[in-house]
């Protein structure tokens, strides 16, 4: 579109006002903030009502022509949806391969004159049919083909870090060292350009503004994000050591404010960051060889080889030591103490509770200290972004796995973890892409070659994801974590025949017939299994409930991987839930998955609603299994995600 979204009028739409200068949707009393990619590609589509916008057009008028992802259009206009459905102003409908359909709510009620304390009154919006029919006069005219043909400047937003005020004068230069650092953080954005606060021919999109006060034990912290053009405060947080003394308040402060701008700026990353000393050639083959040695403990893991592990993460600690030592602010270094701390995330064989809480927190730290040193390190997003997807924030976390991915589109981690997240949205045709490509940037590392398979399952394609499931374990038949996998879908599909003599084949195949105790368990499992769709569940029960008296209670964890595969107790029960699912015990599967979801656990992408393999039928027509997916807002909105995604 011709301009910033700051040039562009205010416009009716039904019962809603869009004011695309503040990013922001007046609705019925309600203000709704959206992302300015978003508010792009809404206007684009409000500004031809009733009419059939094709993908290339939506690019053309919200991207600007620049090449973009599948991802980032269905990210936009998914939220564009869950807008119809808060403000209940238009329907958006899709096309099949052709584009969308924005269609103005039937209502005689005006759009909403609502004008925020202290502010200009918006301006009136002219008619849509005025806006088309000045749209068609420039046309004949040349003049909108010229727009539409002529380059366009690049977007880049801009920011201006404010000094932060001292509460006091002893406070004074901690204020100023916050506020240099917040510079030097926050300039390594790519999309973000930062600029004087006061000179300038035109005002910052943002100011970042903010106090330093006194507490106990460490100063605490206030910063405020405001929009200049529009005076609304776009985001604000305070930051303190009650409660958290490590990371401290300065790196939390840091790493807030860039991750919340990650949020704000998607995947826009136009514009060169700024530069940076180039990294010494050692310290990259440190990583290098650092990370290669993380990725065996992790396979080591997955064999529950926990001798093996252990010496492996020794190894890798002290080689991120050696590099800290060489260079205290690589975020790369900082980021494979996180990988180490954070993972498993259950405690580990010789971990107390204590000993695990100390762990995660440790890897809370270096999260932050990754993010303050450098906030476009995809790692450190996508490691975020987990974090907005364990409290069922989705939308921020789609948002920082596309930053991550458009800034490195090489990053095994962020392609890693983006293709799980899609998996649970339902959208599992773009989560193979990325599954794909980090398969291929990590051939030896069998946890991310697994996700390929997975992906495949999520998406229907059974067939398929059998075969790799088989390649796998035919390169390492010992990887019962692989054959668990290859097990709850073949359960899932719920063909006796082919899971009784997938058992039998790989018996003899692999093993010759005698295979090692833990493969030999996992396959008497498969065929207990078997036997229970065909209507013998009474061995395969027998299995089951031993393992759920077993099951540590709701605040539990389970750290020896023996009873499930899953890493937590809500994993852990999600899985059995599905196994008494398939037998016929219905009471049960329903208690165990409520608590499942209760305490947060989707670990069966294909078995959540709308999935490959949902729940048996039996389990779907009751009552209670319709209330579990209703159960909290973050539940429901992930559940009509997924529908979206399979009406698409």
């Amino acid at each position: 579109m011709p301009g910033g979204l700051a040039d562009q009028p205010d416009l009716n739409l039904g019962r809603a006002l869009l004011r695309p200068s503040a990013c922001e949707v007046l609705a019925e009393g309600q203000r709704l903030v959206l992302e300015p990619q978003v508010m792009r590609a809404l206007l684009v589509l409000a500004e031809r009502p009733g009419q059939v916008v094709s993908r290339q057009a939506l690019v053309d008028g919200a991207w600007d022509g620049r090449a973009v992802s599948e991802d980032a259009i269905n990210r936009v206009i998914s939220r564009i949806r869950r807008l119809a459905a808060e403000t209940g102003a238009f329907d958006l409908s899709t096309q099949r391969k052709v584009g969308w359909r924005l269609e103005v709510a039937d209502t005689s009620e005006p759009a909403p004159p609502a004008v925020e304390a202290g502010r200009e009154p918006a301006r009136r919006a002219p008619p849509v049919w005025a806006l088309l029919l000045a749209a068609l006069l420039a046309a004949v005219a040349g003049l909108g083909a010229w727009r539409l043909l002529a380059p366009r400047p690049v977007e880049v937003s801009s920011l201006a870090v404010a000094p932060l005020r001292a509460e006091t004068p002893a406070l004074t230069p901690e204020a100023a060292h916050l506020t240099a650092d917040l510079q030097t953080t926050l300039s390594h954005m790519q999309g973000l350009s930062l600029v004087d606060a006061q000179g300038g021919a035109r005002p910052p999109d943002l100011v970042l503004s903010g106090t330093v006060s006194p507490d106990a034990p460490q100063s605490a912290v206030s910063l405020v994000l405001t929009d200049r053009r529009s005076g609304a405060r776009v985001w604000a947080a305070r930051f303190d050591a009650h409660g958290v003394t490590d990371p401290t308040v300065r790196e939390r402060a840091l790493s807030a404010a860039a991750r919340y701008l990650a949020i704000w700026l998607g995947d826009r990353v136009r514009g060169a960051p700024a530069a940076r000393e180039p990294e010494d050639p050692e310290v990259t083959r440190m990583i290098h060889e650092a990370r290669q040695t993380l990725s065996a403990a992790h396979q080591a893991r997955h064999n529950r080889d926990w001798a093996t592990f252990a010496r492996l993460v020794r190894q890798t600690q002290a080689a991120q030591a050696r590099v800290l030592a060489l260079d205290p602010e690589s975020s790369a270094a900082l980021m494979l103490g996180y990988q180490v701390e954070g993972v498993p995330a259950f405690p580990r064989p010789d971990e107390t509770e204590a000993d695990y809480a100390a762990r995660r927190q440790r890897a809370a730290q270096l999260l932050a200290r990754a993010l303050a040193a450098n906030p476009d390190d995809p790692d450190a997003l996508a490691a975020t972004a987990r974090d907005y997807t364990y409290a069922l924030r989705w939308e921020e976390a789609e948002t920082l796995y596309a930053r991550a991915v458009a800034i490195d589109p090489n990053s095994p981690d962020a392609n890693t973890w983006y293709a799980y997240a899609l998996a649970t949205s339902g959208r599992c045709e773009a989560a193979l892409r990325h599954a794909r490509i980090a398969a291929g940037l990590m051939p030896g590392d069998s946890w991310r070659q697994m996700a390929v398979p997975r992906m495949q399952h999520c998406a229907g394609r059974t067939a398929e994801a059998a075969k790799g499931y088989r390649a796998l374990l035919t390169r390492d038949p010992g990887n019962v974590f692989v054959l668990h996998d290859l097990y709850l879908m073949l359960l899932g599909a719920r063909d006796a025949k082919v899971l009784r003599g997938t058992a039998d084949e790989i018996a003899a195949s692999l093993w010759r017939g005698r295979p090692p105790t833990p493969v030999a368990a996992q396959l008497d499992r498969m065929r207990l299994a078997a036997d229970a769709l065909e209507g013998r569940p009474q061995g395969f029960l027998t299995q089951l409930r031993a393992e759920d008296r077993a099951l540590a209670d709701p605040g539990g964890v389970s750290g020896d991987g023996e009873a499930k595969f899953g890493s937590s107790w809500g994993d852990q029960a999600f899985v059995l839930a599905f196994e008494y699912a398939q037998a016929g015990e219905r009471k049960r599967a329903l208690e165990l998955l409520r608590g499942a979801v209760n305490a947060g656990s989707l670990y069966l992408p294909w078995a959540l609603p709308f999935g490959a393999h949902e729940f048996p039928p039996a389990i779907r027509a009751d009552p209670a299994y319709g209330a579990i997916w209703r159960s909290s807002p973050g539940v429901a909105e992930l559940i009509a995600r997924r529908k979206a995604a399979k009406d698409n």
